[in-house]
Parts: C-alpha cells; sequence; structure tokens
C-alpha cells in the first residue's frame, strides 16, 4: 500500500521539478501539461480508493465551484459571439483548484506527517537557493534554462535575478515569503529557534532579495508589518532593533548599489513620479489597473468575460489578482474572489487557534495567512499570484492540508 506521505512528497517533487523549457513549451504550455498529469493521478486515486469527503466540504465547495463556472461561463458567453480555445481556462480554473485541494483528503495526512512533509518542503527549498546560484556558472547554464521563464540568451537583468526552479522571481519569491511567515510565527509566540533555523531565516531574507522582485519584497515586509502589529512581536524589545537594522540596510543598499548594480536600481524604478518615469513592467501594471477601474465603472457589477481575443485589443496580457477580475468578470467576480480569500482566511484563523498547543502545525496555518494577506492587500496588484505556473499548486495543496486540519477538528468537536 502506498505510504500517503511519501505520496505528498511525490506530489511536490513533481510540482517543484516540472521543467517548464522557455525555448520549447513555455510557461502556459507547461503549466497546462503540469495540471493534467498531476489531476489525473488524483483521478486515479479517487478510481482505485473509496474516499469519503466530508458532507460540508461536498455541498459548500462544490456549490461555490459550479455556481462560479455558471456566472464566469454566462458572462463570457453574453459578451461574445463566440469563445476561442484560450478562454476556457479562465471558465475552469476553480476546478483545478479543488483538484489540488483534494489531494489533502484523497491521501490524508497524519500531524506528525505534515510536520515532516514541512521538513521536507524546507529541504526543497533550499535546494533551489542553491540552484539559483548556478545563474553565476555559464557552463550549468543549459541546466538552469530547463526551468527559467526567462533563458540565458533572454535579457541577462532577469536571468540572474533568483528563481530557484519556479520560473519566475516573483514566483520564487512567493514560496521564499511562506517560509519566512512561518518562522515569524516562532518569534512572535517567542519559541526559542535553534542556530540552524536563525541561518535559515538569514538565508530567506537573502533569498528574497536576491530575487530581485518588487512584488514579492514589499508583500513580504508589508505583510510582516501587519503581522508584527497584530501578534505579540510588537512587546518583543528585540523587534525594534531588527527594524532598525533592515531599514539601515535599505538605506546603505539604495545609496551605494543602485548605481553600480542594475538589480537594485529596477526595485527602486517602481517609485518614479509618474507613467512616463516608471520603467516598462510598473507601467504596464499601472495601465492595467486603470484599464480595470474604466471597466469596473462603466459595466458594473459586470464586465467583459474571459473573451482574450477581444480584450487583446486593449491589452496585451493581464498580469494582477484585481485587474484580472475587474476587467474579465467585473466588481461581481471581484467581490466572489475576495469572499473565498475571506472564507480561507477566516479557516487559517479557527485552525491556528486550535493547534497553538502544536508550534509546527499552527506556524504552517500563521504562514498560510501570510500568503493569503499578501496577495490580497500587496502582490495582487502587481500579479495573480496564486493563479502563476507553480505557485498555483504551491497554495492550493496548503489549502487542501489546512482544510483537512479545520474538517478534522470540527468533527472531533462533534464527537464530544
Amino acid at each position: 500500500m502506498l505510504n500517503n506521505l511519501v505520496f505528498h512528497k511525490f506530489i511536490w517533487l513533481v510540482v517543484t521539478f516540472f521543467p517548464l523549457l522557455p525555448n520549447f513549451l513555455g510557461a502556459q504550455n507547461a503549466q497546462k501539461i503540469m495540471h493534467l498529469c498531476i489531476i489525473s493521478i488524483l483521478l486515479f486515486i479517487f478510481a482505485c480508493r473509496k474516499i469519503k469527503l466530508p458532507s460540508q466540504f461536498f455541498f459548500f465547495v462544490i456549490l461555490a465551484t459550479s455556481l462560479l463556472f455558471v456566472y464566469y461561463s454566462s458572462l463570457t458567453l453574453l459578451k461574445t459571439s463566440f469563445i476561442i480555445a484560450s478562454d476556457y481556462p479562465d471558465l475552469i480554473r476553480q476546478f483545478v483548484y479543488l483538484g489540488y485541494v483534494l489531494f489533502a483528503f484523497a491521501m490524508p495526512l497524519r500531524n506528525s506527517e505534515l510536520q515532516e512533509l514541512l521538513c521536507f518542503l524546507k529541504k526543497l527549498l533550499i535546494f533551489q537557493i542553491v540552484f539559483s546560484t548556478f545563474v553565476y556558472i555559464p557552463a550549468l547554464w543549459p541546466l538552469v534554462d530547463i526551468f527559467k521563464g526567462r533563458p540565458s540568451d533572454d535579457m541577462a537583468l532577469h536571468f540572474y535575478r533568483w528563481s530557484g526552479t519556479y520560473g519566475y522571481p516573483s514566483d520564487f519569491s512567493f514560496f521564499i515569503s511562506f517560509f519566512i511567515f512561518y518562522y515569524f510565527s516562532f518569534y512572535a509566540r517567542k519559541i526559542v529557534m535553534k542556530k540552524n533555523d536563525i541561518f535559515m531565516v538569514l538565508l530567506l531574507f537573502f533569498a528574497l532579495f536576491m530575487s530581485f522582485s518588487r512584488g514579492g519584497i514589499f508583500s513580504t515586509f508589508g505583510v510582516l508589518g501587519i503581522l508584527f502589529w497584530f501578534t505579540g512581536a510588537k512587546k518583543r524589545k528585540t523587534s525594534y532593533v531588527l527594524i532598525a537594522s533592515a531599514g539601515l540596510t535599505l538605506i546603505f543598499i539604495v545609496l551605494f548599489f543602485s548605481d553600480k548594480f542594475q538589480q537594485v536600481n529596477y526595485i527602486i524604478q517602481i517609485f518614479g513620479s509618474d507613467s512616463q518615469s516608471v520603467d516598462g513592467s510598473t507601467g504596464h501594471r499601472l495601465y492595467e489597473l486603470g484599464l480595470a477601474a474604466e471597466y469596473a465603472g462603466e459595466q458594473v457589477p459586470f464586465s467583459e468575460g474571459a473573451n482574450r481575443d477581444e480584450l487583446a485589443g486593449r491589452i496585451s496580457i493581464i498580469e494582477s489578482f484585481y485587474g484580472y477580475h475587474l476587467i474579465k468578470f467585473g466588481v461581481l467576480g471581484l467581490f466572489f474572489a475576495l469572499s473565498i480569500k475571506l472564507t480561507l482566511l477566516t479557516l487559517c484563523v479557527f485552525v491556528y487557534k486550535r493547534y497553538l498547543n502544536n508550534i509546527h502545525i499552527s506556524s504552517f496555518v500563521f504562514a498560510l495567512i501570510g500568503l493569503i494577506l499578501s496577495e490580497v492587500l500587496f502582490f495582487g496588484f502587481s500579479s495573480a499570484i496564486t493563479d502563476r505556473f507553480k505557485t498555483l499548486p504551491t497554495f492550493y495543496l496548503m489549502i487542501g492540508y489546512m482544510s483537512s486540519l479545520y474538517f478534522r477538528k470540527t468533527a472531533a468537536n462533534e464527537e464530544r
């Protein structure tokens, strides 16, 4: 019989090392193939095993998923005379989310196994940090190019930014931030960390900076600021020393390295005074958010639907969470998306409080809270980060583990 923990490690290995092959597949095709492979494994498991889903889960999640499909499809059909192949992912993506969530129920993990899986994910992250340094060794570029969104023959600035095997620096920063929030939970609760843990935290912050992901860096520090204020961290005297040290370090880097290193200058270009003085990436986001506001104002509460072919005349690609929902599915679509995020956040808070006696499980859920806040409050203005190549399975696999913990606790309470 297949060990459940071994199975989950295998799935994470598939996600981590699934090749992007930019000159052959590209991120979009690689993502679709990866989803097909992994969801096919899930369907095979359901066909071979008798799996009983919690009745509440089955009713509310399946109902919500189906209603979203009806809304997305109906709006798209009303706004266009035909649907092209590239529109379908926008209509069915919620079923993909559900597929990754279901892994936790198909192959359930005990608390001790989930803790062991977290240790395994740390090891995968450390490997990816080491792998990121291969960009400095030309002989290893063919290996690096297997996983890079921007290969060695395209845009040197982005090639040298650390991205592990996640394809893109912003995606890698999202995975890094999870463990930064994880360890912040230790700090906020005054849990003594070992030397290895302290070294890991320093390594995480260094890797986050070396990704030079503006969305990742600002989102991580923004969420840390919120978590600092609403947790016991603000009561620790060392907190203010750490904040002052971090602030002085950032000022030093900007003052002395912005002219010497293009990557540092790339970060501060986001603070251009207007759309003409910012770089192309920031300019695109500003245009996208302006377009989102236009659609939201003119077609309340609906919008254009999926309709990629028609929207291509206005914008080449939609990058952000808010831009995506407002441009395609309107204020109502954004309301649905935020309601789901709020529901997940509420479940996380419930589970976190129930597992306070288990530092590893509670810190895992605490880190998930950080990820949700990151997307909704910060990252969502620059990227639909939980929809991207490897961050989608990363986020929804973890949501599945959290949901499994939730139903396990509620079931235990009902039995009392």
